[in-house]
């Protein structure tokens, strides 16, 4: 611990500083709150000296979705309620940019994602499968069913199964089903 006299010759050297706390908040803030593009296409064409909003601009990409369709003008009555629409067409845009052009033609080409089965799961899923066809009542109420799921939830998970198994994946303790 430093005595008074430490800390009078430390002050007038201006060695003691306190913490500032405002600084460290707003370190932890920005840190939280980072902007992270992860489409590739979007950050090559972003230009940092802008803002956001600005950006989607440039890029032909709407910040706010819903912002282009808010009406101004809305009717409240009692009883019978009237509702007025806004002309969507007044709001379309007919110009494309080519980074928009790109990004549709990406997402064509993209395929998607098949749901991978544990073995334990794909081993359920397939015993309830054998046995009771497409049955979705009766395995609903198997006793293997133990999460309870309905029959439109296993008629699901039995579509996303099957595609996994046509699909030929292999795990680590080798092929499924």
């Amino acid at each position: 611990m430093v005595s008074v006299r430490g800390k009078q010759r430390n002050h007038r050297r201006g060695r003691i500083t306190k913490t500032n706390y405002g600084k460290l908040r707003k370190k932890a803030y920005n840190k939280e709150n980072k902007v992270i593009i992860t489409n590739e296409l979007i950050r090559k064409n972003w230009d940092k000296s802008k803002t956001i909003k600005e950006n989607f601009a440039d890029l032909g990409i709407v910040a706010d979705p819903n912002a282009q369709y808010r009406t101004t003008h809305r009717k409240k009555t009692q009883g019978d309620a009237e509702v007025e629409f806004a002309n969507l067409s007044d709001y379309m845009t007919a110009e494309e940019t080519p980074i928009v052009k790109k990004m549709i033609e990406e997402s064509q080409h993209s395929s998607s994602s098949i749901r991978h089965f544990s073995p334990t799961e794909a081993a359920l899923w397939g015993g309830l499968l054998a046995d009771h066809g497409s049955d979705y009542k009766a395995m609903s109420r198997d006793k293997r069913n133990t999460h309870q799921h309905t029959p439109k939830q296993i008629k699901r998970k039995i579509e996303s199964y099957l595609k996994f198994k046509s699909a030929d994946h292999k795990t680590r303790m080798g092929p499924v089903g």
